[in-house]
């Protein structure tokens, strides 16, 4: 096996490579995470692809992966299920609707500015 970027093709050219690894005990092993750390899923879903731009953009405009901003929607819309008061809701969503309410506000109710 001459080229270094192509595997081995046969026992031979295996066992060729394979004697030139050398196994190192001297790496500290890696901490276990603590027993109060959360457990992943990993999941494969099928989405829109007008969603998946969704997505992507608000990842990319945000500077996190995908995966924040989908798992972030995803408890968004499981919460917005749920009759308890500790519901994940975005900022801005909140803001949109307090906007729309107090804009149908009566002119006398209305607080001036």
């Amino acid at each position: 096996m001459s080229d270094q970027n192509r595997y081995p093709t046969n026992a031979e050219e295996a066992a060729e490579f394979l004697d030139t690894l050398r196994f190192d005990d001297s790496a500290p092993e890696p901490e276990l995470p603590g027993s109060g750390t959360p457990v992943l899923v990993s999941r494969t879903v099928r989405i829109p692809l007008d969603i998946d731009a969704r997505l992507k953009a608000e990842a990319k405009r945000r500077g996190v992966p995908d995966a924040v901003v989908f798992r972030e929607w995803l408890e968004i819309g499981m919460g917005s299920q749920s009759q308890n008061d500790d519901t994940l809701v975005r900022f801005g969503e909140v803001q949109r609707a307090l906007e729309g309410v107090l804009s149908k506000l009566h002119p006398v109710q209305k607080r001036s500015a």
